[in-house]
Order: structure tokens, then C-alpha cells, then sequence
């Protein structure tokens, strides 16, 4: 097999593993959607509903919002990379385990919080009025929850980001949850108010689960991969890479030897012959590997990556970015202009309008397509 024919067959798997070619048909629901492919980036609430319809036919944003705020069959809250996702509530518990732990004391040094009045004891006591608070209150905006914090005592200066860490904090252990906005601004209430978590499992089972599940979402991948992907200290990447053992098989791709998981071999159903997407911002197909293995091509990482945290939606064609785009509301007709790295086939392109098509059917807008001169 060819170094070319490699690369192919790794993204073919990828492709599949994370929904994207072939699409989740129409009856799978967001919920086992979002399971399925481990969670969705989502510190962007718009991007990642445009996550959800670059992996499943049919969807609207309507749908989204509604297994968000009425099924709740989804959860938006912070767990890989201590970062905002889209879960699976059913998945809450196996991630709160193996997350909370890792992040919720990671964050602003003692010097950040000794600014703000607080130290690891205060934070705590926090939390845990915090809580208090949703279960008399609930549920509150950030700024309710601060005015609540005052009044119980809690010396919390609203015009520094300690409110909002607090929120986190409170979130990976478990106490608070997002939920639905309250007159267009997020909004939090405790986790077992809005939905049933359930019980929490041991640690390291809860750990094998998760590399259960990266593995069949993003697979092949290598235990790099894993650790980029997850965020996890080195002892758990490891205790967790290594439950794998009798579910997966080894691959040797361009990435070095990576794993799979036995039943993720498949080629049915098939890959469509010319696979095109428009993923959006901060897409997780993108957050899934190490730097060195993410599909973008040499050079023009940049163009991904600007910045400033920064990651612009992206055309991607047969596993491969092949250049950016950007939603433009600025003109009558809302506009995606498509910027590639190198000149596209016609056919290419027909299928990037295609995509743009579909992406207003979702918005419920009239899209407008400008494929302007590769940078």
C-alpha cells in the first residue's frame, strides 16, 4: 500500500467514525448523534448546531435547540480540554468522572484568584452556595447567579471573569448544568434539576469508556491523538489507552501506528465517491488529533489557526481541508464565501454549492455561494 493510498484509507475511516461520509440517516436523533461521535465542540453555540448538520441529513437548528432545551437529550457544558461541549446526557456521568477531577481545579492561578478575593477554600464554599442558590432561584443567568452570591455573602466582583469561572468549576463537579437562554442570555440551573445524570462510575472504568468511545468516534488515532484530543494528565492517558488492548487492533498509517477498534473496519455503507462538507468553526473533527495528524496541509495551518484561539470553518473534500469559508450577513443575501487554498474542479465546487444549499435549508435562509480567488 502506498503512502498515498495510506492517507486515503485513514481519512476514509475517520470520515466514517465521525459521521460526516456517510451522514447519520434521518432517524437517528441528535442525542445518539452526539454520542456517537463523543461529543461536539461547541464554546460556539451556532457552530456547533452546524457540527450536528455536517453529520446527519435532514437536521434543522430548530431540531438542535429542542434536544437541547425540550428532549434535553443533550447537554451543553464543559468537559474535554475543560472546554464547552455538546454531550449526550445519557454520557454525563462517565464524563463528569473522568473531567471533573482534571479540570475543575485547573484554571486561574493563586495569583488570579487571590485578585479576586478568593482561594481554593472560598472557591469550594462557592460552589457550593452557588448550587444553593439554582436550587432556591434556578435557573439564573450568569449575572443573577452573581447578584445571589453578593447577597449570601460571597464578595464577588462582577467586573473580572470570577463569576464565570466559578460557574465552571461548578459545572465540572457536577452541581450546575447550561440551559435553556433567558431572554437570549445563557443561562444555568443545577445539573439534577434539568436532567437525571444518574450515578457516577469508578474512575478508571470511566476511563476505559472514554477510550472506548474516542476510539470508535475518531479512529484510527494514536494514543498522541488521544491525549490532544482529551486533555488528560499523563497517568490517565495511559490507564486509559491501555484498557484497550483486547478491542482493538493496530494500523499503520501516515501517522505512525495508530488503533482501531475491530468492528469500526467496515465499507458499509459505502463513502460517497466525492465527499464535501462545510464544517464550521471550531469543528471536533478538526480537535481530534494531535497537531501533526489533523488533516489540513503543510503550510497553511495558518489559515486555520489565525490566533488568538481562533478556528474558521473549513472546506473539507474526501477527509481533507482544502480551504475556509465564512458566513456573511453583512449583505441582503446572506452569503458563504469560500476561500480555497489552491483552485477546486468544477465538480468540487458544484458540491460546495450543494453544501452552502444545505446549510441555509438548515438556518431556514437563502444562501448565497461566492467562491472567491484561493489565498
Amino acid at each position: 500500500m502506498t503512502a498515498s493510498d495510506g492517507c486515503e484509507r485513514l481519512l476514509r475511516h475517520r470520515l466514517r467514525a465521525q459521521r460526516i461520509a456517510p451522514r447519520a440517516a434521518n432517524d437517528v436523533t441528535v442525542g445518539d448523534l452526539v454520542g456517537s461521535v463523543c461529543g461536539i465542540q461547541a464554546q460556539e453555540k451556532p457552530a456547533a448546531a452546524l457540527s450536528v448538520r455536517a453529520r446527519r441529513r435532514g437536521l434543522t437548528a430548530t431540531d438542535v435547540e429542542r434536544a437541547l432545551y425540550d428532549e434535553r437529550s443533550v447537554v451543553r457544558t464543559w468537559c474535554m480540554r475543560g472546554t464547552f461541549h455538546l454531550v449526550a446526557t445519557a454520557d454525563l456521568p462517565w464524563l463528569l468522572a473522568v473531567f471533573g477531577p482534571t479540570f475543575a481545579t485547573r484554571g486561574p492561578d493563586p495569583r488570579r484568584l487571590a485578585e479576586w478575593g478568593f482561594d481554593e477554600e472560598r472557591v469550594e464554599a462557592a460552589v457550593e452556595t452557588i448550587g444553593d442558590v439554582l436550587a432556591d432561584e434556578g435557573p439564573l443567568t450568569r449575572e443573577g447567579i452573581a447578584e445571589h452570591l453578593v447577597d449570601r455573602g460571597v464578595a464577588v466582583d462582577t467586573a473580572t471573569q470570577a463569576v464565570y469561572h466559578l460557574i465552571r468549576r461548578a459545572a465540572l463537579r457536577g452541581v450546575v448544568c447550561e440551559v435553556a437562554p433567558i431572554d437570549g442570555t445563557n443561562a444555568y440551573d443545577r445539573l439534577d434539576s434539568w436532567v437525571d445524570p444518574g450515578p457516577a462510575p469508578d474512575h478508571d472504568d470511566a476511563l476505559a469508556t472514554l477510550a472506548q468511545r474516542y476510539l470508535a468516534a475518531y479512529g484510527p488515532a494514536t494514543r498522541a491523538d488521544f491525549a490532544a484530543w482529551s486533555g488528560l494528565y499523563a497517568k490517565d492517558v495511559k490507564t486509559a489507552w491501555a484498557s484497550l488492548t483486547d478491542d482493538a487492533r493496530e494500523l499503520e498509517t501516515d501517522a505512525g501506528e495508530a488503533l482501531m477498534l475491530e468492528q469500526a473496519d467496515s465499507d458499509d455503507p459505502p463513502i460517497e465517491s466525492l465527499s464535501v462538507r462545510l464544517l464550521p468553526g471550531y469543528d471536533t473533527y478538526l480537535l481530534g488529533y494531535k497537531k501533526e495528524h489533523r488533516p489540513v496541509p503543510d503550510g497553511y495551518e495558518s489559515h486555520v489557526w489565525p490566533g488568538g484561539g481562533i478556528i474558521r470553518p473549513t472546506v473539507l473534500v474526501d477527509g481533507g481541508v482544502v480551504g475556509t469559508w465564512r458566513l456573511d450577513r453583512s449583505r441582503k443575501t446572506t452569503g458563504i464565501d469560500v476561500t480555497p487554498f489552491e483552485s477546486l474542479d468544477e465538480s468540487i465546487l458544484k458540491r460546495v454549492e450543494h453544501e452552502a444549499t444545505d446549510v441555509g435549508r438548515f438556518l431556514d435562509e437563502s444562501i448565497e455561494c461566492r467562491v472567491l480567488r484561493p489565498d
